[in-house]
């Protein structure tokens, strides 16, 4: 059997129906345009570590299938990582079900990620952000992120 057809049939027999709407279209975007059309036509009893270390490494450096021009060949850590999680837990339901002997994605590793410098406001641009938050009416909200640290979402859901 083919790794995709495996990793299909684990999607969408064990994972699918328990999942929300935005993870549902997280996880068809990481199996079906990204694992499946690179590694799924892979057997699943041949599928290696190595192999695994190949995907992710060109996934990360020649993964993406849109806006290439603006962002870049390469994909973003998370989605890499959120590849290697889909994969792994796929791979690890084949051992289970005593499909395969062993899970090959636990010897493999994720390519080094590269960690931004967090980009802080000078005085002056924070003056004018306020400004503007001030015109458009959203200066207590901005203010109340700034100050405390919350989330987007955990401002909206104050009442």
């Amino acid at each position: 059997m083919p790794f995709g057809d495996w990793l299909d049939y684990w999607y969408q027999e064990q994972i699918n129906p328990r999942l929300r709407p935005k993870s549902r279209e997280d996880y068809e975007n990481e199996i079906y345009n990204h694992i499946i059309p690179r590694i799924g036509k892979v057997p699943l009893n041949k599928l290696s570590a190595e192999d695994l270390q190949k995907f992710y490494t060109d996934l990360k450096q020649n993964g993406r299938l849109l806006r290439r021009d603006i962002y870049g060949p390469g994909v973003s850590d998370s989605l890499v990582e959120g590849c290697h999680l889909r994969i792994r837990s796929a791979l690890g339901e084949a051992v289970e079900r005593r499909v395969i002997p062993r899970n090959p994605a636990e010897d493999s590793k994720l390519p080094q990620s590269v960690r931004r410098e967090k980009q802080v406001l000078t005085r002056e641009e924070l003056q004018r952000f306020l400004t503007q938050a001030k015109e458009e009416g959203y200066y207590e909200l901005v203010l109340l992120e700034l100050a405390t640290g919350l989330r987007r979402g955990e401002i909206l859901a104050l009442k």
